[in-house]
């Protein structure tokens, strides 16, 4: 069957041909950009990360703006909460009274000291959980032959820790149903971290960290 439109006329199979090309050539366009989009980022985030010129970006995490307000505001209100306790403790608490309610202001926010404190005890260890979990996920990995640099999220807005670590030393840690990406958990040296596979540069980066072995047309 011949189709015509403002474009010319073509037969349904060249039709078909030409969707699959144009189809190819987006895919291979958009798989191809994806590696540009770490040269053109990489200036920037060895600059804020304070690398050297010998680094190579490989993996960025998504999510990061939220993360660095995550853990500024855990940070924050954790410091926070136990400030206040620390003063109700030393200035406000009277054994005789501590069966009575706990106010914030003219609020009651506990009905007697031990319930007030089994409140403190939930907070902190959600807290605490919630910011081990955060300190293991790599917001950037730059890699240098064999060796690696990983960048860990700080306890401060905009703060970061650096970890590096060899080859060698990277290994697969058994899943997790705690977390959804427990299957992303990994050993960097003496640190464990988690890598999502899928925010490397290229796929090959990720399996040389897993198998130790780089395909010949990849390059250094």
């Amino acid at each position: 069957m011949i189709r015509c439109s403002v474009l010319g006329c073509k037969s349904d199979s060249e039709r078909k041909f030409t969707d699959l090309s144009f189809h190819s050539i987006a895919s291979v366009k958009h798989i191809s950009q994806y590696p540009l989009k770490f040269m053109d980022v990489q200036e920037k985030w060895k600059e804020k990360d304070g690398v050297s010129e010998r680094w190579k970006l490989i993996y960025k995490a998504p999510m990061e703006k939220a993360l660095n307000v995550a853990t500024a505001y855990l940070t924050a209100s954790t410091v926070t909460v136990a400030g206040g306790g620390i003063y109700y403790a030393a200035f406000q608490f009277d054994v005789n009274t501590m069966y009575d309610p706990v106010l914030l202001g003219e609020v009651v926010i506990a009905n007697n000291a031990l319930e007030c404190l089994i409140y403190l005890g939930a907070f902190f260890m959600f807290h605490t959980a919630v910011k081990v979990l955060m300190s293991k996920f790599v917001i950037r990995l730059y890699q240098d032959g064999d060796e690696y640099l990983a960048i860990f999220r700080g306890n401060w807005y905009n703060s970061t820790v650096q970890h590096q670590f060899n080859l060698d030393e990277f290994k697969k840690l058994s899943p997790t149903y705690v977390v959804s990406w427990g299957d992303s958990r990994f050993r960097l040296g003496k640190k464990h971290g988690i890598l999502l596979d899928k925010y490397f540069k290229t796929p090959e980066y990720f399996n040389y960290l897993v198998y130790k072995k780089k395909p010949n047309n990849t390059s250094k």
